[in-house]
Formats: structure tokens, C-alpha cells, sequence
């Protein structure tokens, strides 16, 4: 059977989708409006507005796969395996890139730190769903913890990487 193509709509919709969800994980924030994004993908506003009418419409789609993107680096038959899964995905740069914007967008009223909101809610429910609220109320600030510490001793080593290759 083949794999059947997407039309030319469909391929718009997805094109302008992957640039709103580089500018997220790019931390660009500032560049989700519905200008930069038509700008970005090479299409008119009116092309943009004929496949999402509003702003709104493309941070919905966007955060439904933010959030699967997040949740296929995890193993929820556990609470350990959450544990495990997740510092080990740290090493991935896309995993690692939706943790800072859940962090960094936290600190900041955009529309960045509404797609983080929204996504970090949808993500602690499927968690409670799988693993239950102690996981989400224990684990999951455990494990945001750990990723900062990781986040400022990478930033530690390169700066102190850079220092030395300018002395």
C-alpha cells in the first residue's frame, strides 16, 4: 500500500506549523505573529489566514504536537521509567529545547508562555492519567530540577570552555 500524499493545503498547513514550532524551540518567541510567520514561509497573510484564520488556531495545532513530540521521548510504565527516560532524553536537542521553553517561557507573558501553559498541563494529565497526581506532584518538579542543574552546568562548562580559549 502507499503512503498517501498530503495536497498542497495540507503541506502548507504543515510547512507554516514546523517554522511556528522553530520559532518555539528556537526560543524566538517574539516572532510568533501572524506577519513574521507568513514572512518566514514565503506566503501571503491571506495564504496564512486561509489555512489558520487566528493566532489562536495555530497555537492549538501547535501545541498538540509539541506535546506529542515531548511524550514520545518518555516511557510512562512507571514512575522510574519516567525518571529514567527522561534524564536520559535530555541528550536529545529537541527534547531538551521543549524543557527550556516549559522553564523559560514560564517567565514571561507571550504567546510562547501560553503554548508552554497549555502544553505543560496537557503533558502533566497524560502523565496523571498513566503514572497518577504523586508522580506529577513529586516526580515532575524532581525532574524539572534536574534539568536546570544539567541546563547551568552546561552553560558553566562552556563559558569556562570559552574563557580558556581566549586566555
Amino acid at each position: 500500500m502507499s503512503p498517501v500524499s498530503l495536497s498542497p493545503q495540507q503541506q502548507l498547513k504543515e510547512r507554516i506549523l514546523d517554522q511556528v514550532l522553530a520559532f518555539l524551540l528556537e526560543g524566538d518567541w517574539q516572532q510568533i505573529e501572524m506577519g513574521n510567520i507568513a514572512r518566514q514561509c514565503g506566503i501571503s497573510q491571506a495564504e496564512l489566514n486561509e489555512c489558520f484564520p487566528t493566532l489562536q488556531s495555530i497555537t492549538s495545532a501547535v501545541n498538540s504536537r509539541l506535546t506529542q513530540n515531548f511524550i514520545q521521548h518518555l516511557d510512562l510504565s512507571s514512575r522510574e521509567s519516567l525518571r529514567l527516560t527522561w534524564l536520559d532524553s535530555l541528550e536529545s536537542p529537541r527534547f531538551r529545547a521543549i524543557v527550556h521553553l516549559f522553564i523559560d517561557a514560564s517567565q514571561q507573558k507571550s504567546v510562547a508562555w501560553r503554548l508552554a501553559n497549555v502544553g505543560w498541563s496537557q503533558f502533566t494529565n497524560h502523565v496523571a492519567s498513566h503514572l497518577g497526581y504523586q508522580a506529577v506532584n513529586q516526580d515532575l518538579p524532581w525532574l524539572l530540577g534536574k534539568s536546570m542543574l544539567k541546563f547551568i552546568n552546561q552553560r558553566s562548562r562552556s563559558s569556562s570552555t570559552l574563557k580558556s580559549i581566549d586566555n
